[in-house]
């Protein structure tokens, strides 16, 4: 991409670039911007069209900038790139959103060695997943775009949570529902889907993502789903996590350390929660009950039995057990 203003600065004249334009496939994507291969121009030209028309204001956002921070589908939601603008009015140019904004909006800028955009602006996580949420009209890509960036801690769970109630209401239903899975304690698809279903069934309370902790304070591990009363952990452990040797022998050992801590521990893969679902919960039900007769502690199922933290995303730590003290 070039812009008309350096192509003279850089001794073109204006018939010279004309004439480019005429025998080298040179093309006009926009006014005073140019691209000078014959190649249809691809996202990467467009969000450099949307940055030179929005400057000094504009930066990245939308799926492209949650792409860059390594998160998102491999798909975008929608064919054009979006740039946010401190000033100036909305507008489409070819395939590129510029959209004005008066809500302020944090930046870091792009290594100079960048393959697309070298220094250019691009907004800060939080706001890029909450444009792109917004973009969307299906929920689980949004779910898993949420869940992914707490985990992978691009953002926190306020961060998003912010974003949302400072942002429109409009097209936020998809984003604002993702947040509740994030509020109750889901990091995945699969946690968040199998919170979905524990909560229809009538279960002992339980939480999500806890902390386990020794009486010394030391993190044990993190229970995806944790009966404090049963002192019964559940885990959701897909696949991907267990394609080599090495993360096998891990999940042993942490189930290991569990189990010598005098908790009952059950391990699910996520294909099983997306099969008969009522199955799935029924089974938890009676690992619960067994564990409740083997514990001799009564049994105390209740509707919508998922405890949701005070402080979103983090839930209570659990101190677990030492076994001297428990019968």
């Amino acid at each position: 991409m070039l812009t008309v203003a350096t192509a003279r600065e850089l001794g073109m004249s204006r018939h010279a670039i004309e004439h480019a334009i005429a025998t080298r496939g040179w093309r006009r994507l926009a006014r005073g911007i140019l691209l000078t291969v014959p190649d249809d121009p691809g996202r990467a030209d467009w969000i450099n069209v949307g940055l030179e028309l929005a400057a000094p204001s504009g930066a990245i956002s939308g799926w492209d900038a949650v792409r860059i921070a390594g998160l998102g589908a491999a798909q975008p939601p929608r064919p054009e790139v979006l740039v946010l603008a401190r000033a100036g009015e909305h507008r489409v140019v070819g395939r590129v959103r510029i959209r004005p904004t008066r809500r302020s909006f944090t930046t870091w800028i792009l290594p100079g060695d960048h393959p697309d955009h070298p220094f250019g602006e691009i907004v800060c996580t939080a706001r890029a997943v909450a444009d792109t949420a917004l973009q969307y009209r299906r929920f689980v890509p949004v779910r898993a775009l949420v869940t992914s960036a707490v985990q992978r801690r691009r953002c926190t769970a306020e961060d998003l949570i912010a974003q949302l109630e400072d942002g429109p209401r409009n097209d936020s239903a998809l984003l604002r529902r993702a947040l509740a899975d994030v509020r109750r304690g889901a990091l995945s698809i699969a946690e968040a889907e199998a919170i979905d279903i524990l909560r229809r069934a009538v279960l002992p309370p339980f939480e999500a993502n806890v902390p386990l902790v020794s009486a010394s304070g030391l993190l044990i591990g993190v229970a995806d789903c944790l009966w404090r009363e049963l002192r019964a952990v559940m885990e959701i452990n897909g696949r991907a996590f267990h394609f080599s040797e090495e993360d096998w022998n891990k999940t042993m050992a942490r189930h290991n350390r569990l189990t010598r801590h005098g908790l009952s521990v059950a391990h699910h893969a996520p294909s099983e929660l997306r099969g008969d679902s009522l199955a799935w919960a029924k089974g938890v039900d009676v690992w619960l009950r067994a564990r409740a007769a083997e514990l001799g502690i009564a049994y105390r199922p209740v509707r919508d039995p998922l405890v949701v933290p005070a402080v979103p995303g983090k839930p209570r730590p659990f101190v677990v057990p030492d076994l001297r003290s428990t019968s």
